[in-house]
């Protein structure tokens, strides 16, 4: 890798912040939505912002110079004089500088308007220098009086470049994450560690699966070659969901009181590659690094479909369930956080809810490990519930959702849920059964299947589309349906089959709810921006990527080049991995 490269990509120090230190972080924006897709109004408005950025910025540029001479002045009337000359040939330089801009019609008294605010930044800043130093004469006489001559007329000329540092701070740049590499790791040897596919365990269980996938982002570190760090790009979107989190949850507060304790819904979208399962894996991250325990669902798609079998749910007239689904939950939560829960107990009251009397001895003994129904012992730890469960397919799901309605109703440690490709389960469903549709024609709703329920009635989400077979019927309203301490936070899915309409309309349903006293924010993962782009393109040089393996610098070092790549990749990931790896 190039030393540029090298210099420029920031990681993050602790390898993954925490909640808190992520919703601190200065993260560059993103791009504004692209007209084409349905807002032009306010693509517009961005563009207007950047012309207006772009010829400040020019301005700028353009005086510098003769803002030094004009400040060493000391008649009023020379100073003038300047100015005036100033706006005489401020439209020519300034056209120089950005030629395209300068073919806009108004183009003579934007560069006017645009000089003037720029005279009264720095009017405004002499001002504000001169009142301080005023205000700071008394403290700092006795260290002037020990100063040289030679030390004032540095520091004068340190606040004179001040004054003239019109150009603004330095921009912020993105910073990454590095998931492989954890200084702050939890409490869990197995989070510490990677699967046999070099993919951490910390945002497990993420993986490419053998049939579905999981969008491209395991991909791109399948493809680096650089084993030993495994990157995800922070951006203002996971900053946003963070920030929803934290201000709702109190979470990162070690002396929060239990009535200072709240819920946060985040609903994620965005166009189809623009990262939003990279968003959530850092929040996975994030969150578990915060102390979180975390259910993660990052294959919605394949959740809705491939279940094996479905059965009715005797305990429960009216919902059915996914055993072997559920197995592989309990198998998953039991890995990831068996370490966290082992202490938590499940009541018999909330066992009760789910699974009937002669379940709840099974469990019991099978918990127990004994032979005698009366030597057993009560309650049981969810470590132990788990541990049945991924066992034992007829009690699975009892099982599964008594920890599940334990970790949402106790304040002990934040509970936060994960659900990607969530409009997945809004689509037309795949599970029939007979005891819900004689003809086995209508597919069963998944509101209506036991291990998506607590999820879906958390969300509150019911979009009205015709066609939709999602109801509230039945349903837990959302301010009971939710965890006590935590956040449940979903994203939908371009890539999969289902009907935008669909989408669209649960977007709608989250909007909606914006305003009421439990909102759903919802948060929008937008194209890259250049900087992004940039940064990226390092970054895949450093990580050995495609083409920008063995380029040294041919890229990174070539603004035509980048331009190029930001511009047929359209500012989205996947098609920017694409184009970096064509020779």
């Amino acid at each position: 890798a190039t030393r540029k490269s090298l210099e420029s990509v920031k990681v993050f120090e602790g390898g993954v912040p925490t909640l808190q230190q992520l919703s601190e972080l200065d993260l560059p924006p993103s791009l504004s939505v692209h007209p084409g897709h349905g807002s032009p109004k306010q693509y517009a408005t961005h563009r207007k912002k950047h012309i207006k950025s772009r010829l400040k910025m020019a301005i700028q540029l353009s005086i510098h110079d003769d803002l030094q001479k004009i400040l060493q002045m000391e008649s009023w009337s020379d100073k003038q004089e300047a100015v005036d000359a100033l706006f005489e040939v401020i439209e020519d330089r300034v056209r120089e500088r950005e030629p395209v801009l300068g073919k806009q019609p108004e183009f003579g008294a934007m560069v006017e308007n645009g000089l003037e605010q720029v005279l009264r930044m720095v009017q405004g800043r002499m001002r504000g220098a001169a009142s301080k130093v005023v205000d700071d004469a008394s403290d700092d006489a006795a260290e002037d009086s020990d100063n040289t001559d030679g030390e004032k007329a540095a520091a004068n000329e340190d606040n004179k470049d001040d004054v003239l540092n019109v150009v603004g701070e330095e921009t912020a740049v993105p910073v990454f994450m590095d998931v492989a590499n954890v200084k702050n790791a939890p409490n869990s040897a197995f989070l510490a560690k990677s699967n046999d596919s070099g993919i951490p365990n910390l945002i497990y269980p993420l993986n490419v699966h053998h049939r579905e996938g999981v969008g491209r982002m395991v991909e791109e570190w399948e493809l680096a070659a650089n084993k030993e760090t495994r990157r995800i790009m922070m951006r203002d979107a996971t900053k946003a969901i963070a920030s929803k989190i934290v201000d709702a949850t109190n979470c990162c507060d070690s002396s929060v009181s239990d009535s200072e304790k709240g819920a946060a819904r985040v609903l994620v979208t965005g166009k189809r590659g623009v990262g939003k399962t990279a968003a959530l894996a850092g929040i996975v991250a994030s969150a578990r690094v915060s102390g979180h325990i975390v259910v993660y669902l990052p294959d919605g798609d394949r959740l809705r479909r491939h279940g094996f079998y479905i059965e009715p749910c005797n305990h429960r007239k009216g919902l059915y369930n996914l055993p072997m689904i559920a197995q592989e939950f309990c198998e998953q939560l039991l890995t990831s956080h068996g370490d966290d829960i082992n202490k938590m107990t499940a009541t018999e009251e909330t066992m009760k809810e789910f699974l009937t009397n002669d379940q709840i001895k099974k469990v019991v003994k099978k918990a127990n490990d004994n032979e005698e129904e009366s030597e057993v012992e009560m309650p049981l730890t969810l470590d132990k519930l788990l541990n049945v469960g991924s066992e034992s397919s007829s009690l699975s799901s009892g099982c599964y959702l008594s920890v599940i309605s334990t970790l949402m109703n106790q304040t002990e440690k934040p509970f936060t849920i994960v659900a990607d490709e969530f409009n997945c389960y809004y689509d037309h469903g795949h599970y029939f059964h007979m005891d819900y549709d004689e003809d086995v024609k209508k597919a069963i709703p998944l509101n209506k299947i036991s291990i998506f329920k607590p999820f879906m009635d958390a969300m509150g989400l019911y979009p009205t589309i015709a066609g939709n077979d999602i109801s509230c019927d039945d349903a837990v309203d959302s301010s009971q349906a939710m965890m006590k301490w935590g956040s449940v936070v979903a994203a939908v899915s371009e890539s999969k089959a289902v009907r935008r309409t669909f989408t669209k309309s649960l977007t709608e349903s989250a909007n909606a709810l914006a305003g009421n006293e439990n909102p759903v924010n919802v948060v929008e993962v937008r194209r890259f921006s250049n900087v992004e782009v940039q940064h990226i393109l390092y970054n895949f040089e450093i990580t050995g990527i495609g083409r920008l393996r063995f380029d040294r610098g041919t890229t990174t070092l070539n603004p035509e080049e980048v331009e190029y790549l930001r511009m047929v990749s359209g500012g989205t990931g996947q098609h920017l991995m694409d184009a970096c790896m064509i020779p």
